[in-house]
Formats: structure tokens, C-alpha cells, sequence
């Protein structure tokens, strides 16, 4: 004799708030046993929530939150938009504080306490100018979505450069000539200067070869 199995669940015919027993009929398909409806399992509803994303911009800290379903899954590495008012910032995640304690790579948003994440959509690459025996530190914003590549042609405070190096943030080291990497993913560029020149007033830094999301030194 098959084993007959039951459930509870919401019947629409004579109790859609309150769940009652049902028979399995077959996968998905269930019969009340108040009023001897059948009708399909009914899909769980998706409970939203609000999360606190800390978010980092250079050296200033903001608090924003986003709404998502309790049981999405966060990853670290994720990407999306959070906005306050008139404010709009494009994050990636840096960590997941648990409510447990502690962190994670990955979790459900319903046991997630703060998402931790770094604005990208502006960043701020720090590009390491060497000249001889002297190196100096040059901080220029740009999109995020900017792309810089070994073997570039810079002009950096005057001085023509050539990107020798790209350090990302996930640890690489990109050396070889062509290596492309976007400025949200930079932790640092090294170069070394071809040649000098009387930089005119205003002038930032910009590549031999015109790409879009183009920005400026900061001063």
C-alpha cells in the first residue's frame, strides 16, 4: 500500500490566509482535506527586507541600505546601485558581517547583519611615477569602468610615462604588454618617464590612445 503523504498549505477555496492539511496527490498538486479541492502547491512568498550597506568612497564612510529578498544569496565581489535621495553610488561588496558574528564570503541576506561594500562607479587610482632614482605618487579619479593597459602612453604632471605595471586588487600582478585591467579592479599602476615638459596650467593626465570614461589628477 503507498504511503499517502501529507502536507500544510493554504487552500484557496476555503482558507487562502490560514494553512491547513492536505494530500499530496502528485508532485506540486495537492487536495484539501476541509473542502476536497485540488489545487497546486502554492510558491512560498518572498519575504523583503531591508540591508545597512556601509559604503566606502576613498577615505569618507557613508551608511545607505538596499531592499532584497531574505533568501537572495550575497556574494562577496557582487555589483549594484544604492541610492539615499539624490544619491546614487555603484558598490561592489568587500565582506558580509553575519548576524551570527563574524564574516563571510557568501550568505542569505536574512542572516546578513551589514554588507560591507567600496564605491566604483568614481574611484581614485594611485599611479606610481618613476623618474630615475625618484618615484612619486600621483592619486587621478576616474570611472570605474576605465580601462588601463601595460605599455600605455600617460602624461602625468608633465612627464610623458609608460604604464610598466598594474597591480589589481585580487593580488595580480599584470606585466606583460596588452594586460588590461578596469580602475575599480586597480590597486596600483607603475610607470616610468619617457620624457619631461612645462605641464600648462590645468592639465591632467590623459592617454596617447582616446578611450571613454576619461578623468582627472587629483589635487
Amino acid at each position: 500500500m503507498d504511503k499517502i503523504e501529507v502536507v500544510e498549505a493554504a487552500c484557496p477555496q476555503c482558507s487562502p490566509e490560514e494553512e491547513v492539511m492536505h494530500t499530496v496527490v502528485k508532485s506540486h498538486l495537492l487536495k484539501c482535506n476541509n473542502c476536497g479541492f485540488i489545487h497546486r502547491l502554492p510558491s512560498k512568498k518572498r519575504k523583503a527586507i531591508k540591508l545597512k550597506v556601509i559604503v566606502s568612497r576613498q577615505d569618507v564612510s557613508s551608511v545607505q541600505e538596499i531592499e532584497v529578498n531574505e533568501d537572495e544569496e550575497l556574494h562577496v565581489g557582487d555589483e549594484f546601485v544604492v541610492d539615499v535621495g539624490e544619491e546614487v553610488s555603484g558598490v561592489r561588496v568587500q565582506s558580509l558581517e553575519l548576524k551570527t558574528g563574524g564574516r563571510a564570503e557568501s550568505a542569505k541576506a536574512g542572516d546578513v547583519r551589514a554588507v560591507w561594500a567600496r564605491a566604483i562607479d568614481e574611484v581614485v587610482v594611485k599611479i606610481a611615477v618613476q623618474r630615475r632614482e625618484k618615484t612619486e605618487s600621483v592619486d587621478y579619479k576616474v570611472n570605474g569602468d576605465y580601462e588601463f593597459t601595460v605599455g600605455d602612453i600617460l602624461k602625468v604632471k608633465g612627464h610623458e610615462v609608460r604604464v610598466s605595471a598594474i597591480k589589481v586588487r585580487d593580488g595580480g600582478l599584470y606585466k606583460r604588454e596588452g594586460k588590461s585591467a578596469r580602475a575599480k579592479d586597480i590597486r596600483r599602476i607603475y610607470s616610468k618617464v619617457l620624457s619631461s615638459e612645462r605641464r600648462p596650467a590645468g592639465e591632467g593626465l590623459r592617454a596617447s590612445r582616446k578611450k571613454d570614461g576619461k578623468g582627472s589628477e587629483d589635487t
